[in-house]
């Protein structure tokens, strides 16, 4: 383990960057952490300053420490920066972990969490490889899954991709008679369209024979291949990190652990599945004007005359009501015979409505 504190001259932290790679090439094959005030970043968006334009190229000496070393720069959980001017204007990443592969793959879940700061201008930061148990795995189901499509996998395997370069070749035979057929004799219609199949046929085939060539050199290397072994795992190791949720804010407070972060997560879904108890206004107490027996009694008593002639008259003469091209004006001609017979007949056209 070293403990870095870089000058803050260009000149001087490329010497320390030198030294430091002298020292870590003697110490392959270790589990090693570098940890630190490196005063520099490693990216341009670790830095924030009015001064300093996203055009600056001043963290490529260190970028390129950390990659030729193969360091591994964990994710800074809690905050994005480490160092805060007084002024609130500029901030940086300065402070940070950088651990060697050996070191990640014996112990894969450590983080490093940033802290608030108090007196100082740097938050200090805590290297932390706890085992967090967020319970089984749901690898059971895709289990269960992959068996009942497995019949159904060997016949399409057996009908579409079983003896791939066989029938490459039985399709390439055809296509050299064809070819030889064309240069004797012209071609009919339908030859011609066997053609263009038979091709089409041929490099929709040799493109997933291809495929498959790849998946299975690629599942051979990482089944028998030493170096893919332990890659394969630093990566699954990085991508585990990168995937984990250590640090999750809440109301303004950070959480850390298993149990705060799930019950948290838990609490913030089932809130959207949980009804709003509104106050809604009420038709209690609300006094509504009413009719009275006689007013009541007039909206079901059967029409008169009178207003059967005035709700006629009120019409336009020149309408028709029906498809019989009797007008309006015929029926307002027929005066008290019209109205009489309409208030025999409405009765029984109100029961045949119903």
């Amino acid at each position: 383990m070293a403990n870095v504190y870089a000058p803050c001259n260009d000149g001087a932290k490329q010497g320390l960057w030198d030294l430091l790679s002298e020292r870590l090439h003697t110490l392959g094959g270790k589990k090693v952490c570098v940890c630190g005030d490196f005063n520099a970043v490693e990216h341009v968006d670790e830095r924030r300053s009015p001064r300093v334009g996203p055009s600056s190229l001043d963290y490529i000496p260190f970028s390129r420490f950390i990659d030729e070393n193969n360091l591994i720069d964990l994710p800074l959980c809690g905050r994005k920066f480490t160092w805060f001017k007084g002024d609130g204007l500029a901030m940086s990443r300065l402070d940070r972990f950088l651990l060697s592969e050996e070191w990640c793959l014996a112990w894969p879940n450590c983080q490093q969490v940033a802290r608030l700061r108090g007196l100082s201008d740097h938050c200090s930061l805590v290297l932390s490889a706890n085992e967090e148990d967020w319970g089984t795995r749901p690898s059971r189901m895709l289990k269960e899954k992959f068996k009942m499509i497995k019949a159904t996998l060997k016949d399409w395997h057996s009908t579409h991709v079983q003896n791939l370069p066989s029938r490459i070749d039985s399709l390439k035979d055809r296509l050299a008679v064809l070819d030889h057929q064309g240069e004797e004799v012209t071609l009919s219609e339908a030859e011609i369209e066997e053609i263009h199949r038979v091709m089409s046929d041929i490099h929709s085939l040799s493109r997933m024979n291809a495929s498959i060539s790849w998946q299975q050199s690629h599942s051979l290397w990482l089944k028998e291949g030493d170096t893919n072994s332990k890659y394969f795992h630093s990566v699954l190791a990085g991508r585990r990190r990168r995937n984990a949720i250590s640090v999750i804010q809440a109301d303004g407070v950070n959480l850390e652990g298993v149990t705060p972060i799930r019950q948290t997560v838990f609490s913030h879904f089932a809130s959207h599945f949980k009804a709003i108890i509104l106050d809604r206004p009420r038709v209690d107490n609300l006094q509504f004007k009413r009719l009275n027996h006689l007013e009541s009694r007039s909206l079901i008593k059967p029409f008169s005359e009178i207003e059967v002639r005035v709700a006629v008259w009120d019409c336009d003469s020149y309408k028709s009501p029906g498809p019989d091209g009797i007008n309006f004006s015929s029926l307002k001609t027929s005066g008290r015979i019209f109205g009489v017979m309409s208030c025999a007949l409405l009765p029984s056209f109100i029961v045949m409505a119903n």
